[in-house]
């Protein structure tokens, strides 16, 4: 039984090695599009891409992991992640915003996690508006030298949403952001930074429920890294 039980340990811990994901910076964090719904909560789940911020820690690996620019879609640099994110209204223009996330390489989210917590108001009526929005984060995967890592990110960052509602539950927006983070990496520490825009759209599929689209740009800095472009991307369904 015992022997057993070493074998399956250890396979879980071959799974967890394989599976390891350095955490992805998904930005912008808080994508306010509309002065929401004063009177219940806001859920959404789904999936966003960003840069893995600890990549430039690894440029002196053989063979070389870390690419930049001239490849910006590598999984070394740059991933998708599992987003679960909250809006809880405080009053009719005050938000609290608390999310998870879960790396979604191979494609189980271990053992890549953040979390963060925010604050954002509105200002506008409910045609359009914009929505500035305070987030603290923070991720690791736990000391795995894995994909991109290891790393582990503790910082901050702002962003502003400018929305537009032509229609009755659907709602356009562009989103400017800006974050800074520090990054543990093994031995290695040093401020990042990362900042860019995503345009936003959400459009109803029935009475309660939206879909979110997203995309855009940003650049990334880590330490004296050259900055790197990092895609952005992704899709939630909102509730």
């Amino acid at each position: 039984m015992g022997s057993e039980r070493r074998k399956a340990l250890f396979v879980l811990g071959v799974l967890a090695w394989l599976a390891g994901c350095a955490p992805t910076t998904m930005s912008p964090m808080v994508m306010r599009l509309g002065p929401g719904h004063p009177d219940h909560s806001y859920f959404q789940a789904g999936l966003r891409g960003g840069p893995r911020l600890s990549a430039p820690f690894t440029d002196g690996a053989e063979p070389p992991l870390f690419a930049g620019d001239e490849k910006p879609f590598s999984t070394q640099q740059w991933s998708m992640a599992y987003d679960v994110a909250l809006t809880e209204p405080l009053t009719d223009r005050l938000s609290l915003h608390l999310g998870l996330q879960g790396e979604f390489f191979y494609p189980l989210p271990m053992p890549g996690y953040g979390v963060y917590a925010g604050l954002s108001t509105y200002f506008g009526n409910p045609r359009w508006g914009l929505a500035p929005a305070f987030v603290l984060r923070g991720a690791s995967d736990l000391g795995i030298d894995s994909r991109g890592g290891p790393g582990t990110i503790v910082g901050a960052e702002g962003s502003v949403a400018f929305s537009l509602t032509p229609d009755p539950g659907v709602a356009l927006g562009l989103v400017p952001f800006v974050g800074f983070h520090q990054v543990f990496s093994g031995d290695h520490s040093a401020t990042a930074s990362y900042y860019g825009a995503a345009l936003a759209v959400q459009v109803p599929l029935d009475r309660l429920t939206r879909l979110e689209l997203s995309g855009g740009f940003g650049k990334a800095k880590t330490g004296s890294s050259d900055t790197w472009t990092a895609p952005i991307m992704g899709t939630r369904w909102g509730r």
